[in-house]
């Protein structure tokens, strides 16, 4: 699983209906956390472009990544890891480190980048 991306199941707070809510979306699996339990990167096509982070989101592009099986351009979000249980796997879509070495050193990267950012940050 590590190094695939997979459909899961992630929470969101509704702000119309004012609660939390699930959605199934595609999701980097980086590593297991414990037990049953995996650390995941979002991956979402970010309708507003604004809310792109210029350096730790990387864009999969379905045309130079086909293997992915991804329908339109979407972006990795380095900085917004997910712990997510065995339980909220509910689809496949393709092997990133098997299939697309660069990139995933690539998304590993700028992963590692931000937690010694937020660390420097917590240390402030």
């Amino acid at each position: 699983m590590i190094g695939e991306i997979h459909k899961v199941l992630t929470p969101f707070f509704d702000r119309v209906k004012g609660r939390m809510a699930f959605k199934s979306r595609p999701a980097l699996v980086l590593a297991r956390a414990d037990g049953e339990d995996y650390v995941v990167l979002p991956v979402s096509s970010v309708s507003r472009r604004q809310n792109l982070h210029p350096v730790y989101d990387i864009e999969i592009d379905p045309a130079i990544y086909p293997r992915l099986h991804l329908t339109k351009v979407c972006y990795v979000r380095t900085h917004k890891q997910l712990t997510v249980h065995v339980g909220e796997f509910c689809g496949w879509y393709g092997d990133v480190k098997g299939n697309y070495e660069e990139l995933y050193l690539t998304i590993l990267e700028k992963w590692e980048a931000f937690h010694q950012d937020a660390a420097l940050q917590a240390l402030r």
